[in-house]
């Protein structure tokens, strides 16, 4: 067996608490899979919901061998990593370091088939204690009895009083009102162009005059054609149609499915569709795939204008891509950010505890140390350039100047990001999206190729979505 024995760490009080926390629940609540498991790993459903601590909270309360047991946390990749052992040394817990157990499944295509498989296996020795999520697929295990609310791990109230509103709607469990996971960034998302080119180009030499030139999408569609004309065709807009995607979705006015289980397509994705077929027809952007190589050398070529990116964006996609490391080489230096069309957001990792962590005490100091102190994330963000979950943290950070940032060309990013962090409204998301959002990419690219027309590409992503969730009503 598992170190999971919950009594051997908690009061007789606190072991209440928390199997009513890993109790069956409504599993008819819990998020939705695809019916077809080849595509989406199988949600929190009834089926699959995470076994329940009693059987083993029967272990002698005053064990306590089991508090020097090892943590597990479950990632696909490096960075979570990286991050707590850097705040954990900051705030001097070695203690909490050489405990965790951290676990790269080296690939965010199969986390979460990782994920739910060791769920149901509490026994392991290696099951999650911590894991992390993104926001695709967050609420499949935050709307789900598979993890724990963060007051369950001793963090309060207080504790978030730094944090943008946004990074806590997300991770709320909608049964209940519950928060069920936290984050030490916030990804608001900004147009992200080449300073040079837009002099050149457009005559623009401020963030201000760009903002002026792209405001509305009518705007960005004659910016686009503006740019393609004075280049000869040489520099596009955009590099990908898909690059419009994270805007449009963080503007929708409601979820794809309500909480009937009614699905309905939101206005603004038809313009969506419009747009994305504008930038194809009309040759706006450089019809690469988003992530592709072609796609990842644009930065530091002259063929791509801009990009719709985020706080990560900005320092691990542009920078890294943009041909130097040092202004004068490549493109570094040449770029500025602005607003654009609309405020958006991009992503993010929280962390949740799971219903069977072995330790949810210290689950919750190294939550509370990587994503509630003001100290620690103000050196992770010095030392990392994250754009930490922390008001004051980035306050303090720009105010003191060190938001100037040479490969922006001296923009303050911090000052740019600070006010569309507070602008994100996430009311749209549900555990539902990544599913459909991949069922209409499918249907976009067709219409926009000139395969189907509007109305029977609509009508196909329905009928895909019918299939994907049988139990939906479609509008």
């Amino acid at each position: 067996m598992k170190k999971k024995l919950l009594s051997v760490l908690l009061s007789s009080a606190m072991l209440a608490s928390v199997l009513v926390g890993c109790g069956g629940g409504d599993g008819a609540a819990q998020a939705p899979a695809a019916d077809n498991a080849a595509t989406e790993a199988p949600a929190a459903d009834a089926e699959t919901e995470a076994p329940a601590a009693d059987a083993e909270a029967e272990a002698p309360a005053d064990d306590a061998a089991a508090s020097g047991d090892k943590l597990y946390v479950y990632s696909w990749n490096t960075e979570l990593g990286e991050r707590l052992e850097l705040a954990l040394s900051l705030a001097n817990r070695q203690d909490l370091w050489d405990r965790i157990e951290y676990v790269n499944v080296g690939d965010s295509g199969i986390y979460q088939e990782r994920i739910d498989q060791l769920l149901q296996a509490p026994d392991a020795e290696d099951y999650p204690d911590i894991i992390a999520f993104e926001a695709a697929y967050i609420m499949k295990y935050t709307n789900s009895d598979q993890t724990l609310p963060i007051t369950d791990l001793g963090i309060t109230d207080a504790d978030l009083a730094e944090m943008y509103p946004y990074t806590l709607t997300i991770p709320t469990d909608k049964r209940n009102g519950s928060i069920k996971g936290l984050s030490w960034q916030a990804a608001p998302g900004a147009f992200m162009y080449r300073t040079d080119l837009a002099e050149s180009l457009l005559g623009v030499k401020s963030p201000e005059e760009m903002q002026a030139k792209i405001s509305t999408w009518d705007d960005f569609v004659a910016t686009a054609k503006e740019i393609k004309e004075k280049s000869n065709g040489e520099t596009k807009m955009l590099s990908s149609n898909g690059d419009l995607a994270e805007v449009f979705r963080s503007n929708m006015s409601n979820p794809w499915v309500d909480d009937n289980g009614v699905f309905r397509m939101d206005p603004i994705m038809e313009q969506y569709m419009d747009m994305v077929k504008t930038f194809e027809q009309e040759d706006l952007s450089c019809h690469t795939t988003t992530w592709s190589d072609e796609w990842n050398a644009g930065p530091s070529t002259d063929a791509v204008f801009g990009y719709f990116g985020c706080t990560w964006f900005l320092h691990w996609t542009i920078k890294a891509n943009c041909g130097g490391e040092k202004p004068g080489e490549g493109t570094y230096g040449l770029w500025n950010m602005c607003q654009g069309p609309m405020p958006y957001y991009w992503g993010g990792t929280w962390l949740g505890a799971t219903a069977g962590c072995s330790d949810p005490a210290a689950a919750g100091e190294i939550m509370k140390i990587l994503c509630c102190d003001t100290d620690v994330l103000t050196e992770v963000s010095r030392q990392t350039l994250d754009y930490v979950n922390n008001k004051t943290a980035m306050k303090t950070l720009s105010d003191a100047g060190e938001g100037a940032y040479d490969f922006l060309g001296g923009q303050d990013f911090i000052a740019v990001f600070a006010p569309l962090a507070e602008d994100v409204d996430v009311s749209f998301m549900s555990a539902y999206d990544q599913t459909i959002n991949d069922l209409l990419g499918t249907q976009i690219t067709e219409y926009s190729l000139g395969n189907k027309d509007k109305e029977t590409a609509i009508a196909d992503f329905k009928a895909a979505v019918a299939e994907a969730y049988p139990s939906l009503t479609i509008e």
